[in-house]
């Protein structure tokens, strides 16, 4: 099943947001892209990118961002090199760690996912997204328990108290563990939100799709 059911990137994108935090033709073309981001035109995205990374290399943020965008475009190696050279331009941009933790985790390599996320997590210790990208890795080993533990901080630690993404991997660690009034309750949470894979993982929960594929999915 190709379908991402656990969205983790939407969670990180959330970065770039905020025109107060550039200025000029970089605040201007991240504008541009969170447009087509948020459209799902994500080739067009990716060329806004590289048209300004042409001329403005030294852009942290925009590398960051193209390999975010490269992720959404199941292209690994492509988000993995985009994100190392964000990462030589500013290694304290925990972002561009948890970037490189999801590619790590695309990959299948959970320990190495887990040591980007730490280190995530050494820079910013109330980053949410970290906890629930750890939460993920969690899910993949089939450590339930330890998965709602770290999604449980996540949700804690989120100041506005209704991240889609951060509910959607509660209740799917809940599903899985066999935690059915947890995962109801944050299910009616997360029915709240304007979350774009809810059918997804109502599909999960009647079981019209297994457990197996879920894990695959992820």
């Amino acid at each position: 099943m190709k379908k991402k059911l656990i969205a983790i990137v939407f969670f990180v994108v959330a970065f770039f947001i905020g025109k107060k935090l550039f200025r000029g033709p970089e605040n201007t073309t991240i504008a541009k892209v969170n447009e087509f981001y948020y459209a799902g035109e994500y080739e067009k995205a990716k060329g806004a990118l590289k048209r300004y990374l042409k001329d403005h290399p030294d852009s942290p943020k925009c590398w960051s961002y193209l390999g975010l965008v490269n992720v959404e475009l199941n292209d690994t190696l492509g988000a993995e090199q985009a994100y190392k050279k964000a990462l030589v331009l500013d290694d304290q941009n925990e972002r561009t760690i948890v970037g490189l933790g999801v590619v790590e985790r695309m990959k299948g390599n959970y320990a190495k996912a887990r040591t980007y996320y730490e280190r995530a997590l050494q820079l910013n210790p109330d980053d949410p997204s970290v906890y629930t990208s750890l939460s993920v890795v969690e899910i993949k080993n089939r450590n339930f328990a330890r998965a709602i533990e770290l999604g449980e901080i996540a949700k804690e630690k989120d100041d506005v108290g209704k991240n889609p993404v951060i509910l959607s991997n509660l209740v799917i660690a809940y599903h899985l563990n066999h935690q059915k009034k947890e995962r109801d309750q944050t299910l009616a949470a997360l029915e709240k939100t304007s979350y774009q894979n809810m059918e997804e993982v109502k599909m999960l929960i009647s079981g019209k799709i297994n457990d197996e594929d879920v894990l695959n999915s992820l």
